[in-house]
């Protein structure tokens, strides 16, 4: 997936004050019993609850000390389709393009330092980069590239570990807990995520799902049902097979009826092995990993799947969309015209397909597999950015200092407008899908044998679902062998690797 610029719904720094500054309260008009002064009160409340959260995001400190770098240029060899979350060089009135502008003159000024990007399609980064770690020309000080293609690399030796730079500290909230509990291996990593790579925020999976017709088919609160432990599959299945509508009475259930449930069957259907609490390359409790993908739950997934995905009345598989027979998204182009009240998709679809849509959405994490799960889990699409260090750089201390400067100025200046952008109804903000953005971003899980996998395991769901099969105990037995060749050349790669 390209990702490009998100496009805003409209002036959002009001929304970052308070959210309901711009007018509306979210639930429609004020109710004939409230009074002014109690509308007065709860509006100050609001506003007091969000300057909170706000002035708590940008009140962590980075621990970094002052320094003074000369007016020293720190460039950045990015993805060409990410430029404007690089660099912005003058407020533009977007929110988004001036929230960047701002992070990078915040640490242009603290630090005297110059942020520079140089940008290229993602397949020809990994080159690009490899080329400058042979000419050893100190070029590129930061690698932000695809996840896959930075990934199939690391053999190369053209990064840093990540535990060699000094002053980075993935305890701070702008790191993934993940980079150290699926990415660290032999007290090594390589390829990490964090909140400068905007690109990991807006391909986050969720689900949409539709006000009108939840409250149209009397459903319960689904807040409630994601708070209360009871958001599983079963739960989507027993929804979904309750919304159904033949729209133009052909009597076939085809794109022109209505749904409860409608999936690109593509990479929003693979999230479901990692919301299910399953991944590729499993940390062991002495610091390994293990692959572990083909086993008795992995089975049950499969089975379950494809049983949910083409024998449940109230789902609709986008298959047009996979096989080009037609170029937009049908799912989407579904729930855009009110036919659907379920549809999978990342965080950037709300700035992009949804920035027009008038009927109001709320966002929920992907369904538990059971209620003894212990937490909703979500994974990014593939074509995100991953962050890594040119083992050409030759001053790990400057380094270090400005990419942690940048996330942490990043999880405090542009993390909160994604907020907004993805949030953003008729002017005014549904604080309950703040506080299920909340959960969502805390356990995105990026997996080792994703990220060193290349194009392998993690796509196997979409492969099988889009034949309608669940035989994932042939397909493994016929695939299996190059993946964990894969994967295993990239462990040997981590235990045998020195220090530059």
């Amino acid at each position: 997936m390209k990702h490009k610029k998100l496009p805003l719904f409209a002036m959002l720094l009001c929304t970052l004050i308070a959210a309901s500054a711009c007018g509306g309260t979210g639930d429609g008009d004020t109710k004939p019993e409230e009074t002014q002064s109690q509308k007065t009160d709860n509006t100050s409340a609001s506003q007091t609850e969000e300057v909170d959260a706000l002035t708590a995001r940008m009140n962590v400190s980075d621990n970094l000390e002052a320094a003074d770098f000369g007016g020293r240029v720190f460039r950045i060899l990015g993805d060409d389709a990410c430029e404007d979350y690089y660099t912005q060089k003058e407020e533009t009135g977007d929110a988004l393009d001036d929230a960047v502008y701002a992070r990078n003159s915040a640490i242009s000024d603290r630090f005297n330092v110059q942020i520079e990007a140089a940008v290229f399609p993602e397949d020809q980064l990994t080159k690009k980069l490899k080329n400058s770690v042979m000419a050893n020309d100190d070029e590129y000080q930061l690698f932000a590239g695809h996840i896959i293609h930075a990934g199939n690399a690391v053999c190369d030796s053209i990064y840093y570990n990540w535990y060699d730079i000094p002053h980075i500290d993935f305890s701070k909230p702008w790191w993934p807990q993940s980079n150290v509990e699926d990415l660290t291996y032999d007290g090594k990593a390589f390829i990490v995520m964090g909140d400068f790579a905007l690109s990991t925020i807006d391909s986050t999976y969720c689900f949409y799902y539709n006000k009108q017709i939840a409250q149209d088919y009397d459903l319960p609160d689904l807040y409630e049902t994601v708070n209360s432990g009871k958001w599983t599959i079963d739960r989507l299945a027993e929804i979904s097979k309750s919304v159904y509508r033949d729209l133009d009475g052909d009597g076939n259930a085809d794109a022109d009826d209505l749904y409860g449930y409608a999936i690109w069957a593509r990479s929003p259907i693979n999230t479901y092995l990692w919301a299910f609490g399953e991944k590729l390359g499993k940390k062991q409790k002495d610091g390994t990993i293990a692959l572990d993908y083909f086993n008795d739950k992995v089975v049950d997934i499969y089975q379950k799947l494809n049983d949910f995905s083409w024998n449940t009345p109230g789902v609709y598989m986008d298959i047009a969309s996979v096989t080009g027979i037609n170029e937009d998204n049908v799912a989407m182009t579904m729930f855009r015209n009110n036919q659907v009240l379920f549809m999978p998709n990342t965080f950037n679809s709300a700035a992009t397909a949804l920035r027009d849509f008038e009927t109001d959405y709320g966002i929920l994490p992907y369904p538990k597999w059971d209620e003894a799960q212990d937490g909703y889990y979500t994974m990014v699409d593939g074509g995100h950015e991953g962050l890594a260090v040119p083992v050409s750089v030759k001053d790990v201390e400057f380094v270090g200092t400005i990419t942690e400067a940048l996330n942490a100025e990043s999880y405090k200046r542009t993390v909160p407008v994604f907020y907004d952008i993805v949030l953003k109804t008729k002017g005014s903000r549904d604080e309950q899908s703040v506080a299920m953005l909340d959960m969502i971003f805390a356990n995105r899980i990026f997996d080792f044998g994703y990220v060193y996998g290349e194009f392998g395991a993690a796509f196997w769901v979409q492969y099988l679902m889009e034949k309608k099969s669940a035989d994932i105990a042939s397909y493994y037995q016929k695939n299996h062998a190059s993946y964990d060749k894969k994967i295993a050349k990239a462990i040997e790669f981590f235990e045998e690797y020195e220090k530059p």
